[in-house]
């Protein structure tokens, strides 16, 4: 809890700094590849690691703080997860043949991101960079399990129990990302990328002393109107 008012307590303190200022408000979508840092456990255990891409989508809005920098908080909802994958080979007439198993677990994520974003320059196009603290809760999840031999096999899908105790539903990271604005009229386009990264396990067992953390990127589109 302390955490969070950190993180939360300095953009309440500047609403009414910034009560004044045009506010722009805008909605935003993409997707999102994500994959896990796992830790406590031998590398030469690990089975393999790899990337799953989800959609993210939410509304934002930028209020300015002077000409070139802005505070932007979002309400953003994010498919997370990753894919480990397990397996052997063995040979008939010399040709190997595949078995392995796949597991790709899926997280549904609310994310309230406070970010500050800087302008580097003025026209008709605008470059920019930002960068700030996450915050997430997750809200569900689900783990596919999958079979393969020379064809993939889908065993079933099973739903994660979030208020289990090994499973940290809230999660603490950081964004940092840039972008450009295109003038579009009274409205503006804009085309981004970012990399976020958790600071805070997503599961933590005490027993076997496994910690995950998530780690991906974003690459999103939207248009935001001034009023």
């Amino acid at each position: 809890m302390k955490r969070l008012s950190f993180l939360i307590i300095p953009a309440i303190l500047m609403m009414p700094l910034l009560s004044q200022a045009q506010i722009i408000f805008g909605a935003h979508g993409g997707i999102h590849p994500n994959k896990v840092q796992i830790k406590g456990i031998s590398e030469s255990w690990l089975p393999e690691n790899s990337y799953w891409t989800g959609a993210t989508a939410g509304i934002h809005a930028e209020i300015p703080i002077n000409e070139r920098l802005s505070f932007r908080p979002e309400l953003n909802y994010a498919e997370k997860g990753f894919r480990v994958k397990e397996g052997f080979e063995f040979d008939i007439f010399n040709i190997p043949v595949p078995i392995g198993a796949e597991a790709i677990t899926r997280v549904q994520y609310l994310e309230l991101p406070l970010l500050l974003k800087y302008t580097l320059s003025e026209g008709p196009v605008r470059p920019y960079i930002f960068a700030g603290p996450h915050l997430s809760y997750a809200i569900d999840g689900q783990v596919d399990l999958k079979a393969n031999l020379i064809l993939d096999f889908n065993i079933g899908s099973y739903d994660i129990d979030m208020t289990n105790n090994l499973y940290n539903q809230f999660e603490v990271g950081g964004i940092a990302g840039a972008g450009l604005v295109f003038e579009a009229g009274r409205a503006d386009i804009f085309l981004q990328g970012s990399f976020q990264h958790g600071f805070t396990d997503m599961l933590d067992d005490p027993i076997v002393d496994i910690r995950i953390r998530n780690s991906g990127f974003n690459i999103t589109a939207g248009v935001q109107v001034p009023f």
